[in-house]
Formats: structure tokens, C-alpha cells, sequence
């Protein structure tokens, strides 16, 4: 039980947050939510003044009634009869109006509002922001407890209530006697400050943030995806695997069960109490009730103090300790808008030919021991076709990605026409260069929508209009065989029911990103490994009809297979990092290096 304790407080700190970053968060959050629908937003803030003062009124006036009824004294009984019903009809319309559908619209569109916000600032990010380790800390956190921005609406409306209830709870106090209101207070401040106590460490939220909730959640991801259970199938490995789940469940249960009996004992100690105190009340201005209307008045607010206080501290509690748990999503989403957005001034490119020109390049990735790339020295020509060759992590794909922009270089510099390519607009040389990835995906979405995502909105000489693409990379066979065409969609997670979803295989979905490329176009295509799912006839036919298509325009490519890349007039050798040749294919093997090595043992299996 004292390792449990431990382990509780430990994983608790981990996910506290300081509570001046809490609050600067909210008020961004507050700002997005004002924002988003200014008129909504303030019909709800006007509901919950209205919904606080009525029910603390109704109180007093039905008080006055009492005391008006039993004295005998009727000339003022119409009056409060009337402002009572008024008063209760005013709290029933404004109740109704307040927990509406109204409350649903209001919550949708600022939950809505608030996660477009963050999508449409991540996507101005440099993506190789979104490689940092803090950043993608944060994303995975965002991602993970999006749901909480749902509930901030109600939490924040929960606690304006419960304030607003407390300040008219206080002024119908005054009326009741001092030690009434002291003690009503007393029971309503301890029980808020067990709720406090209660919800200051979100024991879910800490389990999610720990290996066993990480582990438990990758479970049902597993489970119920598909790709990855065939892989736990083929591995006979479910048993051991769920072994393990099971452990971490029954941890993360004893941690709910140990908070479970701490709050249980707790709140019957103070549910005993409770009941004393409003047997006190109740006993003494029972008593007193008998001498005059005024003491059965003062009876009738003294009981009703003890709800409205109560409510009023326990929602302020509940609520804020309930808001400071939700907070933590908001921190990392402030801190996210932190982050500069991607920089695209610049310089146009040229309309001349480009020349790309790397000088002593390098590059190593974040926390690696080596560099990738080293003292990489190439020039190319945008109307050259190139092939990339060299062994698994010989620095080939990062060759690419550093001239797509993706990744910067750690040292030397790459020029565009005599000029750093750090000086041109981004989103110009993304135009301009445009790469396929070797783990590119298609979208969850209509085949047409994903072969279109990012093609020029007007048809331009260095794009592919849509069926041209398509026959070029081979798609055209495989949209024929889709039951809708054009019109199917791929993936099953984002398909409504109505709407019948298609998966395609590993060589379909390449050719359809082949496809989307080339409709994007560009005046340089960067392909990487785009043909390693396709049988060797494939890919001949495939790069025949893109050398032939891509005449006039630049193409870069990386491939393994020997067959296609001896056609490349130019083949660049990597190996451990370094372009170590470059040639034609016939000059490279009379060279006898590290090209024909590789040619020589790929052709073996051939022979």
C-alpha cells in the first residue's frame, strides 16, 4: 500500500502544472472561445447572471411571504406572491433556455472553433518544427486529451455560476443570525475543501500519462485496428502481450480503489457532520419559530442557506479543481501557439533554369551521435534526370529531404542559382521541388479528393492534369478496379456507415501516390523508393512512361532495383553518409567501386 501511495504521488507530480501557466492558458482559451461566436457567448453569460440572483430572491420574498401570511398581515401578501411566482417562472424559462439544446450548439461550436484554431496553426508550422522533441511532446499530449476542450465550456460556466450564487447566497445571509451563517459557511468551506482535495490529482489523466495507461491504450489500439493484431496473430504473441495489459490494469485499478476508500471515509465523516450542523440549526430556530412570524422566516432562509451555500463553495470548488485538471491540455496548446509560424517571406525563384548547388553540406539528426550527411558537394541542373543509389542509412533519403526543405542543414549551405535557398519563399520551393516520401500516405478520403490534395488550382505547364497522372504511374488500372472509381472511399475509420470504404494494397496505394504526385506537379520530382511494393514488370513499364513524361523537367529517384536505375544518364553513389561517385551507369561499373559492388551482388540473383 506505501509503494501504491508512492507511485501515486510520483506519477501526480508529474503531470502538475503551475498555476500562473494554468491561468495565462485560460484566457487564450477564453479569448478562442469569445471569438468564435461573440453573440452565443454572451446570450450564455447572460442566462447564468439571471439563473444565480432568481433562485436567492425567490428565498427572501417566500421568507417575507411567510412572515406576512402568519402575521395576519395580507396588505403586502399579493405583492410577494407575485414576485415569488415571477421569480420562480423567470428561474424555470431561464433553466430550460440554459440546459437546451442551446448548451449543446454552444459547446460544439466552441470545442469546433478551439481545435480548428490549433490545426490551422500547426499546419503554418515549418514541419521540421513538428520533429522537435518538446513539440511532439506536446502534439502527443494534445492529441491524446483533445476531448477536455469539450468540457471546458461547461466546466467555466459551472464555476461563474457557482460565484455568481455565493455573492446572492451572501446577501440573503445578512438576514439570517451570525452564527447561522457561520456555521452554515463552516460546513459548506469543509466540504468544498474535500472536493478540493479530491480532484486536485486527476487520477485518470495521471494513469493515461503513464506507461500503464499508455500500454492498456495501445492495447485497444491494437486490438481493434486490424494491421497491427495480424502481426500479433502471426507472432503467437496476444498471450504474453495481454499478460502484460492485465498487469497494468491491475495496477491502475488498486490506485482507483486506494482514492475510492480515502474518499469514501472522508465524505461520511463529513456527511455526519453535515447532519449535525443542520440539526443544530434546525433544533435552535425550530424552538424559536414558535415566538413570531419573523423566527419562522428566519427558519425558512436558514435552511435554505444551507443548500444554496453549500452548493454555491462546493460548485466553486468542484469546478475549479475540475478546470485546473482540464487546464493541462490548455498549457501545452498556449504553448503550441507560442511557436512561430513558418516563415515564407523571401525571394521568387527564378523563371530561368535552376541550378542547386550543395557546398559541404551536412547534416545529423537531433540527439544522434553521427552526422547522416557529410561534407556533401553536388551540383544539379533542374532539367537533369538523377538516380540515388546505396545501402540501407548510407544517407539517401536525408540527401532529399534537405533539398525539399524538409530538414536544414546542421552545416554548409545549399544555393538556388547563386543564392541560399533559405532565401526563397518556402511554399515557392515546395512548388518547385516537390517530393513523394518513402512512407507517403494516401488520406482517408475519396480517391479523387486524395489524388487532388495540393494540385494547382489552374493547369500549369509543370503539373500533370489528373488523368494524364493517372496513366503515367499505372493508377488508371487500379481506379477501374475500385467499385466507385473516382468516387471511392479509401479507409475505414473516417467513413460514415452510409458510405461503403475500400482498402487497396501496398502496390495500388503506390501508384496512386505516384499519381498524386505528378498532379502536383513541379519543375523537379523527388521520388523516394516509389516502386518498392511493385513487381519488377511494373516498375519497368511504370519509369518508362515517366522518363518519357517527364522530358523537359526534373526527376530524381531513389531505388534498390538495379533495372531501373542503370537508365538514369546520372547516379549518385552514397555510402555511410557520403556521396562517395556519380557517373553513368557504364562509367560507374569500369570504376569498379562501390556501385558496381552493389550492382554485381544484386545481379547474382539474376544470373
Amino acid at each position: 500500500m506505501a509503494v501504491m501511495r508512492e507511485e501515486n504521488l510520483k506519477i501526480e507530480q508529474d503531470i502538475r502544472t503551475p498555476f500562473r501557466q494554468k491561468m495565462r492558458a485560460y484566457r487564450f482559451f477564453l479569448g478562442l472561445i469569445w471569438r468564435s461566436n461573440r453573440g452565443l457567448a454572451f446570450f450564455r453569460f447572460s442566462l447564468l447572471v439571471a439563473g444565480s440572483f432568481l433562485q436567492p430572491l425567490e428565498v427572501y420574498v417566500f421568507s417575507l411571504l411567510i412572515s406576512a401570511i402568519t402575521s395576519g398581515r395580507m396588505e403586502n401578501a399579493p405583492l410577494y406572491l407575485l414576485i415569488v411566482i415571477a421569480s420562480y417562472g423567470s428561474r424555470r424559462l431561464v433553466n430550460e433556455a440554459t440546459y437546451s439544446k442551446v448548451m449543446d450548439w454552444f459547446e460544439r461550436s466552441t470545442g469546433f472553433a478551439t481545435q480548428f484554431a490549433i490545426f490551422d496553426h500547426i499546419s503554418k508550422l515549418d514541419p521540421e518544427v513538428l520533429e522537435r522533441k518538446k513539440i511532439r511532446r506536446s502534439l502527443d499530449f494534445i492529441r491524446d486529451e483533445l476531448w477536455r476542450l469539450n468540457r471546458l465550456p461547461d466546466r467555466t460556466e459551472w464555476f461563474i455560476r457557482s460565484v455568481l450564487k455565493l455573492v446572492f447566497s451572501l446577501g440573503l445571509a445578512l438576514v439570517a443570525p451570525w452564527w447561522v451563517t457561520a456555521l452554515v459557511m463552516f460546513d459548506a468551506l469543509i466540504q468544498a475543501a474535500n472536493y478540493w482535495a479530491e480532484s486536485q490529482s486527476d487520477l485518470w489523466a495521471a494513469t493515461w500519462n503513464s506507461l500503464e495507461g499508455r500500454r492498456f491504450e495501445y492495447a485497444r489500439y491494437i486490438f481493434m485496428m486490424g494491421k497491427e493484431f495480424r502481426e500479433m496473430k502471426l507472432l503467437g504473441a496476444a498471450e504474453t502481450f495481454l499478460g502484460r495489459v492485465k498487469l497494468a490494469t491491475r495496477n491502475i485499478v488498486a490506485r482507483f480503489k486506494l482514492a475510492a476508500l480515502r474518499s469514501l471515509r472522508n465524505r461520511l465523516l463529513l456527511g455526519v457532520l453535515h447532519v449535525a450542523a443542520y440539526a443544530i440549526v434546525l433544533t435552535v430556530l425550530g424552538g424559536r419559530a414558535f415566538q413570531g412570524p419573523e423566527a419562522l422566516a428566519v427558519l425558512y432562509i436558514a435552511i435554505n442557506l444551507f443548500g444554496l451555500l453549500g452548493e454555491a463553495l462546493n460548485g466553486i470548488s468542484s469546478s475549479v479543481s475540475q478546470l485546473s485538471s482540464d487546464l493541462g491540455i490548455l498549457v501545452h496548446v498556449y504553448d503550441l501557439f507560442q511557436v512561430a509560424t513558418e516563415d515564407d517571406s523571401g525571394s521568387r525563384l527564378p523563371e530561368q533554369p535552376l541550378e542547386i548547388v550543395f557546398q559541404d553540406v551536412a547534416y545529423r539528426y537531433p540527439e544522434a551521435e553521427r552526422d547522416a550527411l557529410s561534407k556533401l558537394n553536388l551540383t544539379i541542373r533542374e532539367n537533369e534526370h538523377l538516380a540515388v543509389v546505396g545501402e540501407n542509412g548510407a544517407g539517401k533519403s536525408t540527401f532529399l529531404r534537405l533539398l525539399s526543405g524538409l530538414d536544414q542543414p546542421t552545416s554548409g549551405q545549399i544555393l538556388v542559382n547563386g543564392k541560399p535557398l533559405s532565401a526563397y519563399r518556402k511554399s515557392e520551393w515546395r512548388r518547385a521541388f516537390h517530393l513523394m516520401l518513402q512512407n507517403a500516405n494516401l488520406f482517408q478520403d475519396f480517391v479523387r479528393e486524395n489524388l487532388t490534395y495540393g494540385a494547382p488550382r489552374k493547369k500549369t505547364r509543370r503539373a500533370f492534369g489528373l488523368e494524364q497522372g493517372v496513366k503515367i504511374s499505372g493508377a488508371d488500372s487500379v481506379i477501374r478496379d475500385l467499385p466507385e472509381g473516382l468516387g471511392t472511399f479509401l479507409g475505414h475509420w473516417v467513413a460514415p456507415p452510409e458510405v461503403v470504404a475500400h482498402q487497396v494494397s501496398g502496390g495500388q496505394e503506390q501508384k496512386l501516390l505516384i499519381a498524386r504526385t505528378l498532379i502536383h506537379g513541379g519543375r523537379i520530382i523527388g521520388f523516394d523508393e516509389p516502386t518498392s511494393a511493385m513487381d519488377a514488370l511494373a516498375e519497368t513499364s511504370f519509369f518508362d512512361r515517366l522518363n518519357q513524361a517527364m522530358q523537359g523537367r526534373g526527376l530524381i529517384f531513389i531505388s534498390h532495383r538495379f533495372s531501373t536505375v542503370r537508365r538514369a544518364p546520372r547516379i549518385l553513389v552514397f555510402e555511410q553518409g557520403r556521396l562517395v561517385d556519380q557517373g553513368s551507369h557504364d562509367e560507374l561499373i569500369t570504376r569498379h567501386g562501390k556501385y558496381a559492388e552493389l550492382y554485381n551482388e544484386q545481379a547474382k540473383w539474376y544470373a
